[in-house]
């Protein structure tokens, strides 16, 4: 996420950088595993007994808390 502070007036062309005072990034907190539901939802998908949309139409989440899922998986695998 990205959060831009302006100055006094807010945005301004004619002003140095437009008037921006602050300018930062802050990271995406990480993200927290799924249910068991979820992991059930995931592991479906992994092995292609569901698409990934349709477990995670399924289970009420989105097909990238899914793919997310499934990525934390295999980097744990990895170590």
């Amino acid at each position: 996420m990205r959060v831009v502070t302006f100055g006094l007036g807010g945005f301004d062309l004619t002003k140095p950088n437009n008037n921006i005072v602050e300018d930062i990034e802050i990271p995406d907190p990480p993200r927290q595993p799924l249910s068991e539901v979820g992991a059930l939802a995931t592991l479906l998908a992994v092995t292609e007994t569901l698409t990934v949309e349709d477990a995670a139409n399924a289970v009420g989440l989105s097909p990238e808390d899914l793919i997310a899922e499934a990525q934390a998986w295999e980097a744990a695998r990895l170590g």
